[in-house]
């Protein structure tokens, strides 16, 4: 159900900048014959097409744009916590729920989750190790990547010490 979801968000998005763009290669265009409309600026029988390539589009934008990615700890995820919150917070992100199998967190600025569509959320499922954790694959790829060094870093602390 959510896959369908963000397909739709993704269409009515995908749709409506492709919309807003033409529109103002329209209200711009230096030579507008007389008589021109919004829509004559197609060819005939080309918006079905269109049509077809934003539904083809924003069916396949959320399989390559969302993930699941693991993130092996040492040890229980209540030792990391801390760490997760700190690395969650550098990023602009503050927790929106937490119970005992998992932890979410959404960004902070209204205006970033707009820009998302309110599909922004980063999910921790705590009760396995390693953590599975979901998300927007470019913001879930710099995550995990930051939480990784930090778990090492400590952990050869943790050896020199």
């Amino acid at each position: 159900m959510r896959y369908l979801i963000r397909a739709l968000k993704y269409l009515v998005y995908f749709a409506i900048i492709f919309f807003v763009m033409v529109g103002i290669i329209y209200l711009f265009s230096s030579q507008k014959a007389a008589g021109l409309s919004f829509v004559d600026l197609f060819k005939e029988g080309s918006l079905p097409k269109i049509a077809l390539f934003f539904v083809a589009v924003s069916a396949i934008y959320p399989f390559l744009s969302f993930q699941k990615k693991p993130l092996y700890l040492n040890g229980p995820f209540t030792n990391y916590a801390e760490m997760v919150d700190e690395v969650m917070e550098s990023l602009d992100y503050v927790q929106e729920k937490k119970d005992e199998t998992s932890v979410s967190y959404v960004k902070r600025s209204a205006y970033a989750r707009l820009t998302r569509m309110y599909e922004d959320r980063v999910t921790f499922q705590t009760a396995d190790n390693p953590v599975m954790v979901d998300g927007y694959r470019k913001d879930l790829l710099r995550i995990v990547s930051i939480l990784n060094q930090r778990i090492r870093q400590e952990s050869r602390e943790q050896e020199n010490a």
